[in-house]
């Protein structure tokens, strides 16, 4: 029996990592076609070269079973071909892989590849294009990535949600089990130990308490456009034992966060000089939210953005002081903004971001001190406590679309219901599913861009969706970290209470601001959620893209002038989506902000007319 219970586990263990490797390598080659060899024309996908052809058997069977395409990719710098089979074309890049991936060199047969071959040849074809060394950070990142992803296989999948609506949002932060489908490394976390990463990562389903340090007043650092100062709401939120001087403020940190300020050299001399307390971890535990360092509590009234000083994919997820303050001037705009927005969206809540506190220990050092208040540096933001309607469960769009095969579940399951009731197919009720989450998604981003010059990011992890017997009734916007202004909408005088830093961060030209908006939404997004909705089905996607494309007219004729006529006319007539570059941005080791945008194909402009909504 002990023997029997071992060899299961190991099979388990085997299966997780086979599926980590095997997802890991469609992202790469997904992420490979979209940015080089799509827009280069060394991609390819169609039917058999021949009947002579010299393609693996396991190819030809799948392309019997499946009645798929051969995806076909040049290295052309390294004189070599990547083979595969996918589902069929697809117009955005997100290809459903169908076979085993084969590469051949000239004048040699296919060979079987894995991921670790894989990873390398793109990465030296890349190397050769730009006449640059191979990235072994990238392949390290790669590498932490397929470790990641298979300790969460081997640890949780996600199954059905749960009755309870805050209980069910706390499941989906969590389930997001192989991240960002077009990042070549999402899960990677560098600074961090395996350990820690099995301790504290979503995915795991972790909780933990938080660790609190007390700091004296005079190095207090806090801001905040309620009534009640940021350092008064974490006291009343903290645990009842948690008892200091009145000389003292408590400020919770993430207990990643706490070691790494603990190893700090200024922290160190601060706690020895009486001016910071280590108090420990305390109190109910908090759950990671998809993000990671936003920490949930159904009965705090805030979430808690803390610092990380890990890199996260691309960014090490520290708050900056001009992000800090950039979080609250946003709040306040949009104060000013709530009456019309909710007039014409009632189904929009945006969650402010009112307050954030650090420290400042004023020493002699500046970078010292800077990265002190960077790495305590949390912002407070609003809870869904309040801001539910009845009968409404909050879930995160990323664990519906972004999440390949179990988003396709959970999706599925949504729509069982609405199929029941109205007795009409999956192709029908995804839809009607479909058009009500762009309503309550596209009309307010597109108007907060164009009537208030307010850029947001409505990628699938900023994005919650409220749903009421299976369907969207309401639309959570979040995370003030990428939301931008137009420039020419916002002076200096209008943003007088912040840094010009984080003016400077916050402004951006029209331009930036559509390519931003543009991306989130119907890259990011809608183009995730219609490659899951319609996977394997060309004609389905073509009439989901059609609603979108029903939608963006709705809007110009309901909401629009001449500046959005002239943005939403070029993507009615197909002008390319601006795309992120993740994989060449991180082979350049580039950091966030400095990414350019590439074009991806709209499939908007090339709708036939059977496929117009009606």
């Amino acid at each position: 029996m002990h023997l029997h219970n071992l060899a299961e586990a190991i099979d388990l263990s085997l299966i997780a990592q086979q599926e980590a490797e095997r997802r890991t390598m469609e992202i790469l080659l997904n992420c490979y076609c979209r940015e080089v060899a799509g827009p280069e024309g060394q991609l390819s996908v169609g039917p058999l070269f021949s009947k002579n052809d010299d393609s693996p058997a396991s190819v030809r069977l799948a392309l019997q079973r499946s009645g798929g395409r051969i995806l076909q990719v040049h290295l052309s710098l390294t004189g070599s071909r990547l083979l595969t089979v996918v589902n069929g074309a697809s117009t955005t890049g997100n290809f459903r892989y169908q076979s085993p991936l084969y590469h051949k060199s000239f004048g040699k047969p296919w060979v079987f590849l894995e991921w670790q071959a894989l990873a390398g040849l793109l990465l030296r074809e890349l190397s050769f294009k730009y006449g640059l060394p191979a990235n072994d950070e990238l392949m390290q990142q790669i590498h932490d990535s397929v470790v990641v992803t298979t300790a969460i296989l081997n640890t949780s999948r996600p199954s059905r949600f749960s009755q309870e609506p805050l209980l069910a949002f706390i499941e989906s932060e969590q389930s997001l089990v192989f991240g960002h489908p077009f990042h070549p490394a999402p899960k990677s976390r560098q600074g961090v130990s395996f350990e820690d990463i099995l301790r504290y990562s979503p995915e795991m389903r972790a909780s933990f308490s938080l660790h609190y340090f007390a700091v004296r007043r005079e190095y207090l650092l806090q801001q905040s456009v309620i009534a009640a100062s940021c350092d008064q709401i974490i006291a009343a939120q903290a645990p009842d034992n948690l008892v200091i001087n009145e000389e003292f403020a408590l400020i919770p940190t993430h207990p990643w966060q706490a070691r790494y300020l603990l190893d700090h050299s200024s922290v160190a001399a601060a706690i020895r000089a009486g001016h910071i307390r280590n108090l420990g971890p305390h109190g109910e535990n908090y759950y990671p939210t998809s993000s990671i360092r936003t920490l949930f509590n159904p009965r705090n009234s805030y979430f808690y953005k803390c610092s990380l000083n890990i890199r996260i994919t691309n960014c090490v997820r520290k708050n900056a002081v001009y992000e800090l303050e950039s979080a609250v001037q946003v709040t306040r705009i949009l104060r000013a903004l709530k009456p019309d927005l909710q007039q014409q969206f009632p189904g929009l809540r945006i969650l402010e971001e009112p307050a954030f506190m650090s420290i400042d220990l004023k020493t002699d050092n500046a970078q010292l001190d800077k990265e002190v208040t960077e790495g305590f540096g949390m912002i407070l933001r609003q809870n869904f406590t309040d801001e539910l309607l009845p009968g409404v469960t909050p879930l995160l769009a990323g664990a519906l679309f972004g999440n390949h095969i179990y988003g396709e579940a959970r999706i599925c399951e949504l729509l069982a219901d609405k199929r029941q009731h109205g007795r009409m197919s999956f192709e029908e009720a995804a839809e009607q599913w479909f058009s009500g989450y762009v309503t309550e998604v596209m009309y307010p981003i597109l108007y907060c861009y164009f009537a208030h010059g307010v850029i947001f990011e409505p990628h699938l992890q900023n994005v919650v969706i409220g749903v009421a017997d299976g369907e969207p009734r309401q639309v959570f916007l979040r995370d003030f970290e990428g939301t931008k202004l137009v420039q020419t909408r916002y002076d200096e005088k209008q943003l007088a209470a912040i840094s010009s830093r984080a003016r400077e961060a916050l402004w951006y030209s029209d331009e930036q601001g559509w390519k931003r908006v543009s991306y989130c939404l119907f890259v990011n997004n809608f183009c995730e959620a219609i490659s899951q909705l319609g996977a394997g089905k060309p004609a389905m996607q073509n009439r989901l893209w059609s609603v979108v494309r029903h939608h963006l007219y709705a809007y110009q004729r309901h909401y629009g002038d001449n500046v959005s006529a002239r943005r939403i006319n070029a993507l009615l007539n197909g002008e390319p989506f601006p795309g992120k570059a993740n994989l060449i941005n991180r082979f350049f080791k580039r950091p966030d902000r400095a990414f350019d945008y590439l074009p991806v194909n709209n499939p908007l402009g090339a709708l036939l007319e059977d496929c117009r909504w009606n």
